[in-house]
């Protein structure tokens, strides 16, 4: 392959991305033009004496976002981070670099992976919801804060599958290696007349190296002034020759968790900073302790004072207790001091990351070549988790160091529970600390064949095949029995285990569990000093059974996700008018993507999978420009696209006769279609030659979730009560229930219910960008505003949603939930999923930029402010919307961003700021029927800046050397109160201030 037989170089691709005004691609003599008004960091690129030439690529296959025509779409401008414009940045994984971007909110990554409230929603022990294996190393990317499942993540173009038995379709970051990527573009205008579903929020494509000959080995290592410390190797080799490449990178990285206590993270009593109130105090006897704690704390509403009142203790054994069988008279009443306030010494995952990369193309006749792109990344992650827990046991009455009687403390439970932290044990290193550990595969192949019929139509068929699985175990200590009254046992009491007793284990899962449980109901049960377990004991060395019997493992996941995806696709140009060329792309797919994962098989009882079949079509019409212009429209190019999905999923919905799964029910199935067009259309227009105007309006969808649409429970019915109807007075009728005086109502059959006819998600996007460089004394200067608005209809509500943001008095007359006679009684309550949400998104982003030439250098200012206008949802058409802009959980009224770039001959210097407005702190806000309980619980969280800086020194031709500080003035994170931490996890990064040096040698 000739090397002079491309010339489109990643300086032109920045031009076009960044700052071009208006950009036509054409065809001269085997080559490719980028026409196109250059901007002041081209022209700083093309100034030799100033910036180093690139290495020579040999690669011919373009690579574009947001449109499949051969050249790109005219009205999309993509934002375009180079590999050079990455070092600038500082950055040393892909979950960084996606953080800097304004657009983004990191709900999802690193230490924010474990808020219940959070996306994620990490509950371990709770069927339904994700465990910690599954999130541990997961990391995703959220545009405009409208959900990670919204924004599309391509490599090369091309799909991957998504996390790992993630229903919600977002691709874990962290399988993608940093040192492989040549650039990253950013669309924010909505891609799915292009792309299909997930493309609501924007797309991130990340192109990876090829085409290169040569060898660059580069050595890294990162100090964290909080522990997090990285180090990192990496290998990027390539060959070329007449008629083809190949390449590859290898990588190879290990980060640290951070160290609590550096983090600011100190202790779990946080009451100080807000006058002293005890709800702020988040130690709990549930903690444990040595010896244990059993809670009898008491709390009731004082009406005098219109407040809670609690009464904070708990009991525990006198000191100069030695052993022996305990009574009364050794218990003694303790206040809140005795809890326990334990930090964990680290935060966050252990991970070890290994990736390959191999990318190859080859031409076998002048028309006919093949090219592919393979990945492979894995990660071993650990982390500690259960380090501040205590074991809870439950000590039936009779057993040996149980000196309470039955029902002492609860009417349903006649046992005693106590918390017991096995300090000495952990200390000794008798018993281990708990831990989850896990192994993340991440690989995608992708493969094609093109034909080219001329120089501007080409046949091309492109298969992708992806998968990521995760494989991890839990570790902890537990008690796995519950005691309950029988008076047919000797002692009046047996144990039980709820997964046990229905059957939900089987083989060796059943043989393991059996034994821990016979093993737990003696220590938990017996009479005989030595078999029973003591909580009462101070020391490792105590009386009683050993507190091995209640470590083990919890738990064990084999998650995965996986994709299958064929594409053909015709390139060509229609005719050429006196503008430029008509391109069009047209072509069909077909994608089968499915999931696996614990949280998921709960409901469906199985892993599940959907399929596609997808037709697109696109095309670029330029009216003005080129041979046919004139003042007030030196261009205007027209780009139309559209595409048409045909979904199709299967998946259960019950069994024949209602007999459970479990115990050998006949499943019964469903199937989910729907059908959905989304056009796009928009206008590229300069009416002179600094000004650029773009327009695009288009429409985009996301597939309903698995687990609405299925269970493999079925419908279940009770009664429930309608209480106080206002659409319907049961008094005035006779026909009450039920008459309390100010409650009164009557009982209707309540029917849950997976809902196999709900429909996809749908979205209308909105996007405008004016764009402006102009010549002679303001020449360098740049500047962008771009508006984008985003409506999205038809989304999921239950009737949890109802209650928990409307009164009942709103939702009553909602017929999907509440359907009613001809009489207006409410016949039955329906708690399905339904579509009936709506939300709203719309932003404008200003991005500013200069270019000053010196005879000491050039200085490149760049200012970025992104001001977020609504981010808002509806939970009906109707009702009131509720906004997030400003909230710990949404996005921020705005973020600036700021750079200043020098560069003289070898040397390069840039040093950032990035600036975090306040926000409000509602994490702990309760709303029910759309009231706010708790208001105390709102406060403000202050502003933060911090500062980067990065530099680079070319040595010699072969070497160059690579500094970069974050946070260097090491601020410290805003205080705010998330769960236990007391710092925002998802806008601070909790490596704290980190110095990196790399070394990068060519060969």
């Amino acid at each position: 392959m000739s090397t002079n037989k491309f010339q489109l170089s990643l300086v032109a691709l920045a031009v076009l991305g960044f700052n071009s005004s208006y950009a036509v691609a054409a065809n001269n003599d085997n080559n490719v033009e980028v026409n196109a008004t250059q901007s002041a960091e081209a022209a700083a690129a093309n100034d030799k004496d100033q910036v180093r030439p690139p290495k020579q690529k040999t690669d011919e296959h373009i690579l574009v976002t947001g449109s499949r025509l051969q050249y790109g779409s005219a009205v999309s401008k993509p934002s375009i981070i180079t590999e050079e414009d990455i070092k600038k940045r500082g950055v040393t994984s892909v979950e960084e670099l996606i953080r800097t971007l304004p657009q983004n909110l990191a709900t999802i990554g690193g230490m924010a992976n474990g808020r219940f409230n959070g996306p994620l929603a990490v509950a371990d022990g709770s069927p339904g919801n994700m465990s910690s294996i599954g999130a541990l190393g997961v990391s995703a990317a959220n545009l405009g804060g409208m959900g990670a499942g919204r924004t599309l993540i391509l490599v090369n173009g091309r799909r991957m599958a998504g996390a790992a038995g993630i229903q919600d379709g977002f691709v874990n970051l962290n399988g993608i290696p940093l040192s492989a990527i040549e650039r990253v573009e950013i669309t924010t205008d909505g891609a799915s007349a292009v792309y299909g579903a997930d493309a609501m929020g924007g797309v991130i494509n990340f192109i990876l190296k090829s085409g290169f000959s040569g060898t660059t080995v580069t050595v890294q290592h990162e100090d964290s002034n909080n522990g997090a410390d990285n180090s990192r190797f990496s290998l990027y080799t390539g060959y070329g020759w007449d008629s083809g490449n190949i390449s590859m990178t290898l990588d190879y990285s290990k980060r640290k968790p951070v160290i609590n206590a550096k983090t600011g993270y100190t202790t779990n009593d946080y009451s100080s900073h807000y006058n002293g109130d005890p709800s702020w105090d988040r130690r709990s006897f549930s903690d444990g302790s040595q010896p244990g704690l059993v809670d009898n704390s008491t709390s009731y509403y004082d009406w005098d004072l219109d407040a809670y009142i609690n009464n904070v203790s708990a009991y525990t054994i006198r000191d100069g207790y030695t052993g022996g069988r305990p009574t009364m008279d050794d218990i003694v009443d303790v206040g809140g001091e005795a809890r326990r306030d334990f930090v964990p010494r680290v935060g966050g995952p252990d991970t070890e990351s290994k990736s390959i990369t191999v990318n190859f193309e080859q031409e076998l006749t002048d028309k006919l070549s093949i090219y592919g792109t393979g990945l492979f990344t894995r990660s071993e992650s650990s982390q500690d988790q259960i380090e501040a827990s205590g074991l809870t046991v439950n000590m039936a009455p009779g057993q040996y160091y149980n000196p309470f009687p039955a029902y002492q403390f609860s009417s349903w439970n006649p046992g005693v529970t106590a918390y017991y932290y096995p300090a000495d044990e952990l200390a000794n290193g008798d018993l281990p600390y708990g831990y989850s550990d896990s192994t993340a595969d991440n690989w995608s192949l992708n493969a094609g064949i093109s034909y080219k019929f001329n120089e501007d139509t080409k046949l091309e068929f492109i298969y992708t095949t992806s998968r990521a699985t995760t494989k991890g175990a839990r570790y902890a200590y537990d008690n796995i029995v519950s005691i309950s009254e029988d008076l047919s046992s000797p002692n009046g009491y047996r144990c039980s285990n709820f997964q046990l007793e229905r059957g939900r284990y089987t083989g060796d899962e059943l043989a393991f569990y059996q034994d821990l449980f016979d093993r737990q109901c003696t220590a938990m049960t017996s009479s005989d000093p030595n078999l029973a377990f003591n909580p009462w004991k101070s020391s490792a060395d105590g009386t009683g059974a050993s507190i091995n019997d209640f470590f083990y493992r919890h738990s064990n996941e084999d998650r995965g996700s996986r994709l299958e995806n064929y594409e053909l696709r015709l390139n060509g140009a229609l005719w050429e008018l006196p503008a430029g060329k008509i391109y069009y792309a047209i072509g069909g797919e077909y994608n089968d993507d499915g999931i696996d994962s614990n949280e998921v098989k709960v409901l469906t009882g199985e892993a599940v999978h959907r399929t596609r079949n997808g037709f697109f079509a696109e095309t670029n019409i330029p009216v003005f420009g080129h041979k046919l212009n004139f003042p007030g429209m030196r261009a205007l190019t027209f780009n139309l696209a559209a595409r048409r999905d045909s979904y199709s999923t299967t998946g259960a919905v019950g069994t024949v006769d209602g007999i459970p799964f479990d115990q050998g029910g006949e499943v019964v199935y469903a199937k989910n279609t729907f059908t959905r067009w989304t056009p796009s259309y928009g206008f590229n227009w300069q009416p002179i030659d600094s000004v650029t105007v773009r327009a695009k309006w288009s429409e985009g969808f996301k597939a309903p979730p698995y687990t609405s649409l299925f269970s493999i429970t079925g419908s279940s019915t009770y009664d429930a009560a309608v209480t106080n109807d206002p659409l319907y007075d049961c008094r005035a009728n006779s026909d009450c229930d039920f008459d309390w005086g100010d409650s009164y109502g009557y009982y209707v059959p309540r029917t849950t219910a997976p809902n196999e006819l709900l429909k996809p998600q749908t979205s209308k996007q909105q996007s405008y960008t004016v764009s402006w460089l102009p010549g002679g004394a303001l020449s360098g200067l740049t500047l962008d505003v771009t508006y984008n608005n985003t409506k999205i209809d038809n989304e999921y509500a239950d009737l949890d949603d109802l209650n928990h943001y409307e009164r009942f008095e709103t939702t009553a007359g909602i017929e999907d939930f509440y359907p009613r006679d001809e009489n207006g009684r409410v016949e039955r309550v329906r708690n399905l999923t339904f579509n009936m949400s709506g939300s709203e998104y719309s932003s404008l982003l200003y991005e500013l930029g200069y270019y000053v030439y010196t005879d000491f250098g050039t200085f490149t200012p760049h200012l970025t402010y992104i001001r977020n206008l609504k981010s808002e949802t509806k939970v009906f058409a109707g009702s009131e919307p509720m906004s997030d802009v400003g909230h710990l959980g949404g996005v921020d009224r705005y973020k600036l961003t700021g750079s200043l770039q020098y560069q003289y001959n070898d040397f390069s210097a840039t040093l950032w700021a990035y600036y975090l407005p306040t926000y409000i702190n509602d994490y702990d806000v309760q709303i029910y029927a759309g009231q706010e309980s708790n208001l105390d619980a709102k406060r403000e969280v202050a502003s933060m800046t911090t500062f980067d800086l990065t530099m680079s020194y070319q040595l010699t031709n072969s070497l160059r050397v690579n500094f970069a500080g974050r946070n260097i003035f090491d601020k410290q994170p805003a205080f705010v109160v998330v769960e236990q931490l007391p710092y925002d996890a998802a806008r601070y990064n909790v490596a704290g201030r980190t110095l990196s040096l790399e070394l990068q040698y060519d060969f």
